[in-house]
Parts: structure tokens; C-alpha cells; sequence
């Protein structure tokens, strides 16, 4: 594995900044990198340093009696939430395990989009692509972050080539004309801030009838 999140990517997902959207890509990367998951620990323990370095601070007068009286009145007991599922990549099933899914919808020749519902994505949108070998994307950017997880297959773009489990970190200043490497289907997880703005003559003539 070749391709990996920026490093303040992966500060923000150890400290629990990024929503649900953001989190689910860098997840599922993680599922498949160790270096990774080796980084996120290490921005957790960084983390966890500077919280035991900060100068305790002297409590309120009658914090504590305030305290006990709120243990006092607290309501019974309830469920606890159920966690949130765990990326698991379905291959057989192009599907990701614990997510609702829409159905595929062609958006062109050979390219398909599948929306994945998440409960607190904000404004983040998060869906998969599906693309034919040998496909080349319009030449493009985007108005916000695109974070990208390669699942099946590998495209290509002046990057570098990024197969499974590989992760492009894009934001407002990449411009990119990805081309979908030959061998087979690639299928790919996207949480996408703001849109894709298609450059070129052929990319200015689609962009209306692009909805993703």
C-alpha cells in the first residue's frame, strides 16, 4: 500500500474530528494499512500526553455538592447505544457491511454511483463509484475535500497509481484526469465536501447532467 491519508487526516480521525462521513473512508483505509493504524495510535497517545500535561485547575466553590446532588437525580439506566458498524468491504456484494445502500445509478458510460446513507455525515456526501477499465474521468477539482478508498481494481492519475486499500486526499488545490487501470472493475468509497468541477471542453459540456 502506496497511498495514504495526509498526516492532519489522520490527527483529525484520532482526535475525533472528522464526521461520520470522513471517518468511514479513513476507516476503511485503515482496516487495510497497518502504517496507518500505527499513526493513529500515535497521534492518540500524543494526545493523551497533552491531556495529562495540562495544569490541573481549582474547582468552583460547592462544584462537588452540586456534582452528588446531579448523581442523585439522574434518570434510570438506559440501553447503551449500539456501536457503529465497522467497514467491512462486501467484494461479492459490493457492499459495505452495517450501511444502508442505494441502489447503482449510471451517471455514464461506464461509471456508476451508489449512495451510502450515514446517520451524521453533515455536509459531507458519501457514496461509491464504480468504473470500467480503460475509463478515463473529465480532467477535474473540487470546491472542497475528496477523500477516496480504493476497494477493488486501481486508477491512475499524475498522483500515482492507487490499488486497493490506497487513499487520495484531495482538497480545493489537486486537480486531477484520473484513468481507471487495466485488469478489472474498480470500485471505490468517496466522502466528498462541496462538488467536482469539471475542466475542459467535454467536462464544461457534461457538467450539467452530473449529479454526484
Amino acid at each position: 500500500m502506496r497511498q495514504h491519508p495526509k498526516n492532519e487526516t489522520l490527527a483529525a480521525f484520532a482526535a475525533g474530528q472528522l464526521d461520520e462521513g470522513r471517518s468511514l473512508v479513513v476507516a476503511t483505509h485503515l482496516s487495510m494499512c497497518a502504517e496507518c493504524r500505527g499513526a493513529v495510535a500515535a497521534f492518540e497517545a500524543v494526545g493523551g500526553e497533552m491531556l495529562n500535561s495540562i495544569e490541573p485547575v481549582a474547582m468552583s466553590d460547592g462544584a462537588a455538592a452540586r456534582a452528588m446532588v446531579a448523581i442523585d437525580h439522574e434518570p434510570s439506566p438506559v440501553a447503551p447505544a449500539k456501536p457503529a458498524p465497522r467497514p467491512v468491504w462486501q467484494a461479492e456484494q459490493e457492499s459495505l457491511l452495517g450501511y444502508d445502500l442505494g441502489p447503482w445509478r449510471w451517471v455514464a458510460p461506464g461509471l456508476h454511483y451508489r449512495a451510502v446513507k450515514t446517520p451524521e455525515a453533515g455536509g459531507t456526501r458519501v457514496f461509491m463509484l464504480k468504473a470500467v477499465p480503460g475509463l478515463k474521468i473529465p480532467a477535474h477539482s473540487h470546491t472542497g475535500t475528496e477523500l477516496t478508498c480504493v476497494l477493488k481494481g486501481a486508477f491512475i492519475h499524475d498522483g500515482g497509481r492507487y490499488g486497493p486499500g490506497d487513499c487520495d486526499d484531495a482538497d480545493q488545490d489537486d486537480a486531477h484526469n484520473p484513468m481507471i487501470d487495466d485488469g478489472e472493475v474498480c470500485v471505490c468509497l468517496v466522502a466528498m465536501q462541496g462538488n467536482v468541477r469539471l475542466t475542459g471542453f467535454f467536462g464544461r459540456m457534461i457538467q450539467p447532467f452530473i449529479r454526484i
